[in-house]
């Protein structure tokens, strides 16, 4: 049975540092289960690294439903938190609360995560909490709005500093367990920090939050092009794996591959000697 692990980790803000890695399939959930990592976000950024999409935007409720089922069903013993996408929450509250009733039903996840803190979403949070749905909030940049807001730091004025704290006590008041702090300036989200009880998950927002998330893609170097500046890269694998299919099209191609004993033989086929 799957654990039951949010109250664990709220008991361990302010004594030891969360951590929260995405993933998306049974390869990755499998390896996540085996290693230390808190949490594991099944992010919409699926579109970016799974699906080649250019953004988030095009990933759908029912493709957030298929991926954070398999990573359940192969990381039971981690906090499973499958992202609400574009377009789930823009409707009125009555749909809202139905659609994330929906995943985190057919899902299995342990916890749902919104963007935004607007009166909508507020309002669902405060419907779904007490059906006993866990959510984590978003705010700073928000991946979902990048149209209308482009790319940004977020927190650098007293105005945005003010907006980012009353969102955050907002979220919390609504119902939730842990909030995205995402490109939040640093003294911003320390203040955030300590000034809610629920945990704070930053990205590119300082040491002083409670719990790091990142896209193991990036993490591990599996991903091509330029990387965000918080982006700290513990290995280059696609250097490796382009190394190693390389190096497999050249033995191909050289007939060194397949050799003895990789292959299957009939074992009641005559030897010419015979």
């Amino acid at each position: 049975m799957k654990q039951i692990l949010i109250p664990k980790l709220l008991r361990r803000k302010g004594q030891e540092k969360l951590t929260c890695l995405t993933g998306y399939d049974a390869f990755h959930a499998i390896m996540l289960e085996e290693s230390p990592v808190d949490m594991i976000l099944v992010g919409d950024t699926l579109g970016l690294m799974v699906q080649g999409h250019d953004s988030t935007l095009p990933v759908t409720l029912e493709e957030i439903i298929y991926h954070a089922r398999i990573v359940t069903r192969c990381a039971p013993t981690k906090l499973v938190i499958a992202d609400m996408p574009f377009g789930s929450l823009q409707a009125d509250v009555a749909l809202n609360v139905e659609q994330s009733i929906r995943v985190f039903k057919d899902s299995g996840a342990g916890a749902l995560k919104m963007e935004g803190a607007t009166s909508e979403i507020l309002t669902t949070i405060r419907h779904l909490t007490p059906m006993g749905v866990p959510v984590c909030g978003h705010i700073g940049f928000q991946p979902q709005s990048v149209h209308l807001s482009g790319y940004k730091i977020d927190g650098k004025t007293l105005p945005e500093q003010q907006r980012l704290l009353e969102e955050a006590q907002r979220l919390q008041d609504a119902g939730c367990f842990a909030i995205v702090l995402e490109c939040v300036v640093d003294e911003v989200a320390e203040q955030i920090t300590r000034s809610v009880d629920m945990l704070t998950i930053g990205i590119g927002s300082g040491p002083g939050v409670d719990a790091q998330v990142l896209v193991l893609h990036d993490l591990l170097g599996m991903t091509n092009g330029r990387m965000p500046s918080f982006v700290r890269q513990y290995a280059q694998l696609r250097q490796i794996a382009l190394a190693a299919v390389k190096e497999w099209v050249d033995d191909v191609r050289s007939l060194d591959y397949p050799s003895q004993g990789e292959f299957y033989q009939n074992p009641n086929k005559q030897s010419k000697s015979s």
